[in-house]
């Protein structure tokens, strides 16, 4: 079934819908803040998370979690000068990144940062890592709130921003869960280029703490590389992977009902290395399969 270049395929629309990567085609950075922005960029960033999830999750078979902290990466002429990557080969190569400064993983590709716009939101992108990869939920807004984001200025970085709103007494109970998750990634701008300080000079950090959901203490860490290293270490991104990939394998969302046998796959999975193929195949050989056919058919 695997040799099949259906499968290969299919893997590539899960991470595509997964990380929403048609979005790159749209996008409109600022032109004066942002002049080396061009849709070709845009589509070498998605080229490279195509490529990068191939290579680690499809060809090597490396478990799934590896995504998160991989030293390498795929690079087109054009993106490695943008992320500061030496790199003299035509078309798409695939490079190390063990001595790129902030480089290394699912997180830091510019596909993943742009998801912060302009401002390079910690709310954006505290999110996408509290819902893609941890399975978290907070409260929307209340209506009266305005979610414009705030600019930087002299003195006040993105994370100073957070902040504040993590130390207003009406705004800190839902944004403490998820914007220090982006803490980690200040250095990355609006369209994933790597600073150590931003266009107003003020000085950037990478350190910061992540509190999982359901435990009780924050863990510390002081760069970007330990953050990735925690949430590749972590079995609740794991288990938010098996979500992720059941979700999309069956073609419906889950629901509590599903729980137990999701987690059945999962430890299934992981005990056979926990690649994409090993939870394709779990899942495949689950009751989630037979039941989602039976509701199918009962809908005819």
């Amino acid at each position: 079934m695997f040799q099949d270049s259906r499968a290969a395929k299919r893997a590539e629309q899960f991470v595509s819908e997964w990380l929403n990567l048609g979005r790159l085609a749209n996008m409109q950075p600022n032109p004066t803040r942002f002049p080396n922005w061009s849709r070709q960029l845009g589509d070498d960033m998605r080229q490279e998370t195509l490529a990068f999830f191939k290579d680690i999750a499809w060809e090597q078979k490396r478990p799934l979690h590896d995504l998160l902290n991989a030293q390498v990466t795929w690079v087109t002429p054009g993106l490695a000068k943008h992320y500061g990557i030496p790199s003299q080969r035509a078309g798409l190569s695939r490079v190390s990144v063990s001595n790129v400064p902030g480089r290394g993983g699912l997180l830091t590709h510019g596909s993943i940062l742009t998801i912060g716009g302009d401002e390079a939101s910690m709310v954006a992108r505290g999110l996408f890592v509290l819902h893609d990869l941890l399975r978290g939920a907070v409260k929307d807004p209340p209506p009266c709130v305005d979610t414009t984001p705030v600019p930087t200025k002299t003195g006040l970085t993105q994370r100073g921003i957070a902040e504040q709103r993590i130390a207003n007494v009406n705004c800190g109970g839902c944004h403490s869960k998820f914007e220090p998750l982006a803490f980690g990634l200040e250095k990355f701008d609006g369209i994933g280029a790597y600073h150590e300080r931003d266009e107003h000079g003020n000085k950037l950090r990478d350190d910061g703490g992540i509190l999982f959901p359901g435990t009780a203490n924050t863990v510390p860490y002081q760069n970007s590389a330990e953050l990735m290293n925690l949430l590749a270490g972590s079995d609740r991104v794991r288990e938010c992977l098996t979500w992720k990939v059941t979700q999309f394998a069956l073609g419906r969302p889950l629901s509590a009902r599903d729980a137990p046998e999701v987690a059945r796959i999962h430890k299934q999975a992981q005990g056979q290395g926990g690649a994409y193929t090993s939870l394709i195949t779990a899942i495949i050989l689950s009751d989630l399969v037979q039941y989602t056919r039976t509701e199918v058919a009962g809908t005819n």
